[in-house]
């Protein structure tokens, strides 16, 4: 059994735990199948926030965003915050991240600190200053909103655009994002940390149209990530660097895909939003799946952990010791302030969500009403006021959060991506 010298953490944009799932049962998704197969998967792992800047600055922080102070997309961290890739580096790790959309860059979101390399920027197609910029005006969003699903589900204005290659230019696509990555492997010296993020299924989402005949496009564009994920996986066990690697896929937060009346996130707190797919895989680990609830703030802990490498002063929690965790985790989340100011507590089977600005609290019994679509909160009150306590015990913790401005450009690319009204 080989020891763990080097780690390659890849996240995806949107990708919801449930859908994840089918895709593996039904054989659409043979890399992410492989992992799952001979990995530890952790079955309720939820994310703390449902927009990709504050959930994935909680990864590299292993804090809540409230604490580490971002939470909405185009903000950055706060350089007194530590984060994960420095514990790698402190510890005689080469370092490098791959990120894929504009608000990702080191420029807005400072999450570039402690990498050797991060590649943020450099892959971008030529047309993508010209497009984005004509993407992210609301004249632009308003007339595609209107007109993109004209036409047959095969046929319409919005895979017309995907054909041009138009589409693929809301990020870096997922081709420019692997062949970083492998770049990063080819200029990494062993021990490694590397962090990939792909944002190919975000919305309007890069979609291959030879998938599109029989599958919608969030699977479409899962299976794209997933081939591209099996290239970059195939780059590692060709420098023979696989079996010493520990591969960790996850998902920065989930997606809504109409189940509550919307496409989208960071709107509800449901757990189409909340619920990702959290897998460990290395030989030296137990395959097989984990019950327990956990969250994404204990995956950099976990690293660090199995790394052997000074931990963060957080509230997350490595994930093994002498085994898998063994008890539930509470999970903590929030909306997007620009959206919904609201905040949830998933417990012992039960959620709670309160809308900071009325205080109105819905409670889902989640054994048995999985999809949450009946609010017991009257009914329950024991259990509320319960839940309620624990919310009020977890956010007296945090100052109010000073908002922080971003310059136009950002404010008209957040649009285009979904993040304004």
């Amino acid at each position: 059994m080989s020891e763990i010298q080097n780690v390659l953490l890849i996240s995806i944009d949107c990708l919801r735990a449930d859908r994840f799932g089918e895709a593996i049962d039904s054989g659409l998704v043979p890399t992410f199948a492989s992992l799952q197969n001979s990995g530890t998967s952790f079955e309720s792992a939820f994310t703390v926030a449902n927009t990709t800047d504050p959930s994935l600055t909680s990864f590299m922080t292993s804090d809540y965003p409230f604490a580490h102070g971002v939470v909405q997309n185009g903000w950055g961290l706060d350089e007194s915050k530590p984060v994960g890739a420095e514990k790698f580096r402190e510890a005689g790790y080469d370092t490098f991240g791959v990120v894929s959309v504009d608000h990702l860059n080191h420029e807005h979101s400072k999450l570039g600190r402690g990498f050797d390399r991060y590649f943020d920027d450099a892959s971008y197609d030529t047309l993508y200053p010209i497009l984005s910029r004509i993407y992210d005006t609301k004249l632009f969003n308003t007339i595609f909103g209107a007109v993109k699903n004209l036409g047959t589900q095969r046929y319409n204005v919005k895979n017309l655009l995907r054909d041009l290659g138009l589409i693929q230019l809301h990020c870096r696509t997922g081709r420019s994002v692997t062949d970083d990555a492998i770049e990063g492997l080819e200029r990494a010296d062993s021990p490694f940390f590397g962090w990939v993020h792909y944002f190919d299924m975000h919305e309007p989402r890069n979609a291959p149209r030879k998938w599109l005949g029989d599958h919608d496009e969030y699977t479409a564009a899962m299976m794209h990530v997933d081939e591209l994920v099996g290239e970059l996986l195939k780059a590692l066990e060709a420098r023979g660097l696989r079996e010493e690697t520990l591969i960790v896929l996850t998902g920065d937060h989930g997606e809504a895909l109409d189940d509550h009346g919307y496409t989208g996130h960071g709107r509800t707190l449901y757990d189409e939003e909340l619920h990702v797919p959290l897998v460990f895989d290395h030989d030296s680990l137990p395959d097989g799946g984990v019950e327990r609830q956990v969250r994404t703030i204990d995956i950099l802990p976990t690293l660090l952990s199995l790394a052997d490498a000074e931990q963060l002063e957080a509230p997350g929690e490595p994930l093994f010791d002498d085994g898998p965790v063994e008890t539930d985790r509470r999970v903590f989340a929030m909306a997007y302030p620009e959206f919904a100011n609201a905040v949830a507590v998933r417990k012992d089977g039960w959620k709670l969500v309160r809308n900071r600005d009325s205080d109105e609290e819905r409670l889902y019994d989640l054994e048995a009403d999985p999809h949450e679509r009946e609010d017991v909160s009257e009914r329950e009150r024991e259990r509320r006021t319960d839940l309620a306590a624990d919310l009020d015990e977890w956010l007296v913790r945090f100052e109010e959060t000073g908002r922080q401005e971003v310059d136009s450009e950002t404010e008209e690319m957040l649009a285009d991506l979904g993040y304004k009204e």
